[in-house]
Formats: structure tokens, C-alpha cells, sequence
């Protein structure tokens, strides 16, 4: 008796189909780090107290992370919505931490044991399975979005999140890329080596066609801090490299400004900072000459 071949050839169909979906899964599981952090089964262990309804959160985040990663998921969030669900998130261990602060200071007898396993479950345990999320419990509390996984991660995003990460505007808590640190709280200004003109084409190119309210927020921060750091130099400059580079890069700034009319309110504070620095009135010293940068 003949069998038919059709059955066994859809079953070879069916395995093989089985077998790519699993390793083009795998594959971004291996590629991106807050893939595998969504894979992860989740445990809270003991010794701190996250409320259901940051759970919940943290249910809903993990899944919108799978999606994601999911190559063949009809309905993928945008990184945008899963970065105002990841600072819901933070949001909610915040009130965490105070409640855990707040039931220390009840206790007539305090174990110092217990700091040490809440730092280990949000420096450790937490991150391994809430995706793009780093912790610390000791001098400083936090429970974060982690920016530089959302921005690794920005391929497997839409059109919109590309666009946000490839004009490299830092997120919140990042540190200013037009500043190199010499010590953890500050730096000296990289005049003559960050591209000032560069970096307001791109604040221009996300206000102009992203409409995140996340990633607009981001973006105002960024500019804030920009133009704050060439209008407002109180100080005095401290440039990493040649002094000369300061006025060289604040000309081209100026020049930039005749042209964009969306920053046209910066150009008279822009200009008035020129004034100073030729005037001597804001000094300006270079990192490569002495230290000069604080800390």
C-alpha cells in the first residue's frame, strides 16, 4: 500500500517553519540584551516589598518587550511607549524605597544585613528580568530606565524611534555628550572636538517630525542644557583642548543661528557670550593647560 507523500512533506514544512521562528527568537535574544532580560523568569525574592500594582507594570512592560522581539508579533510598541511605561515603573519603586526607608526608621534595632539584600535585588535580581533597567540601593536609591539598552535596542523600534536615537540626543540621567567627565559630577566642555552645529540640526530634525511627547520631552531637556552651556557660563570656560577652539566654535554656533529660525531666541545670549569672552569678562581657561573642571 502507497502512503501519501503530502502529510510528511507539510509536517517537514511545518518543523522547518518551527524551527526558523525559534532561532530568529533566539537570535534577538542573543543580540539584544533586554530581549533576554524579558525571557527571564521573574523573581522578586524576599526582603523588599514591590506593590502589585508596580507588578502589574512590570507584567505588562515585560510583555511589551516580547512583542518587540518578536519578529513575527503583529502589534509591536514603539520604544517611546515602552520607555513612559519603563518610568511608570520607576515611578513606582521610588514610593517603594521611601516605604522601605520609612519602616527602617520604626525599627528599634536595625540589620544591616537588610540594606545588602535590597541593593542585591535591585543591582542584580530586578535588572535580569525587567529589561533595560539598572539599580542601586546605598548612597543613592534608584530603580531606572537604563538609556543606552533602549538606544542599542533602537533597530527593532519604528521609524520614529530610529530616528530619535540616530540624531543622538542623550535621555534623562545621561551624561551631556558635549562634556567630558574628569571627575563623576562634571567635566571640562569639548570645544574644538563636539559638533555644536550638528547637534541642533538634530534637536531641529525631532521637533520637526517626531511626535513622542516622550521623545519631545528628552529633546527639550537636551536643548536646555545645550544652549544653557553657551549662554551661561558664569564660571568661566573650561574647554578640554586649544582656548582658541571656544571662539571658533562659537562663531560657527552664531553663523548656524542666522539660519534656523527655531533657535533665533538663542542667537542675542549667543552673541552676548562672544561679547564677554572678547571683552574678558568670561575667562576661559583649557583642561590641557591645568586642571580646571572642578571636582
Amino acid at each position: 500500500m502507497k502512503t501519501s507523500a503530502v502529510p510528511a512533506t507539510r509536517t517537514i514544512v511545518f518543523l522547518l517553519g518551527a524551527v526558523l521562528l525559534c532561532t530568529r527568537t533566539f537570535a534577538a535574544e542573543d543580540k539584544y540584551p533586554a530581549c533576554k532580560a524579558a525571557m527571564e523568569k521573574v523573581d522578586y525574592g524576599e526582603g523588599f516589598t514591590v506593590p502589585p500594582a508596580t507588578r502589574a507594570l512590570i507584567d505588562s512592560y515585560r510583555a511589551g518587550w516580547i512583542a518587540l522581539c518578536d519578529p513575527n508579533s503583529r502589534k509591536k510598541p514603539s520604544l517611546a511607549e515602552l520607555f513612559v511605561k519603563a518610568k511608570e515603573i520607576e515611578a513606582g519603586f521610588t514610593k517603594a524605597f521611601d516605604a522601605f526607608d520609612e519602616s527602617i526608621l520604626n525599627e528599634s534595632k536595625v540589620d544591616l544585613r537588610r540594606f545588602a539584600i535590597v541593593n542585591d535585588l535591585v543591582s542584580k535580581r530586578y535588572p535580569a528580568f525587567v529589561p533595560a533597567f539598572q539599580g542601586l540601593y546605598g548612597d543613592e536609591e534608584y530603580f531606572s530606565p537604563l538609556a543606552s539598552v533602549f538606544r542599542e535596542s533602537s533597530p527593532l523600534g519604528n521609524a520614529e524611534d530610529r530616528l530619535f536615537f540616530d540624531s543622538r540626543i542623550p535621555m534623562e540621567k545621561e551624561f551631556p555628550p558635549f562634556i567630558r567627565k574628569t571627575w563623576d559630577y562634571g567635566g571640562c566642555t569639548q570645544f574644538g572636538e563636539f559638533d555644536w552645529t550638528a547637534a541642533m540640526k538634530n534637536i531641529a530634525r525631532v521637533e520637526k517630525q517626531v511626535k513622542s511627547a516622550a521623545y519631545l520631552h528628552e529633546t527639550s531637556l537636551y536643548k536646555e542644557k545645550l544652549f544653557q552651556e553657551l549662554t551661561s557660563p558664569s564660571n568661566g570656560i573650561c574647554t578640554c583642548n586649544a582656548k582658541a577652539s571656544v571662539m571658533k566654535d562659537f562663531l560657527n554656533v552664531q553663523n548656524y543661528l542666522k539660519t534656523e529660525s527655531r533657535f533665533a531666541e538663542y542667537f542675542p545670549n549667543i552673541q552676548r557670550s562672544i561679547d564677554s569672552i572678547n571683552s574678558g569678562k568670561i575667562g576661559v581657561k583649557s583642561e590641557m593647560e591645568g586642571h580646571c573642571s572642578g571636582g
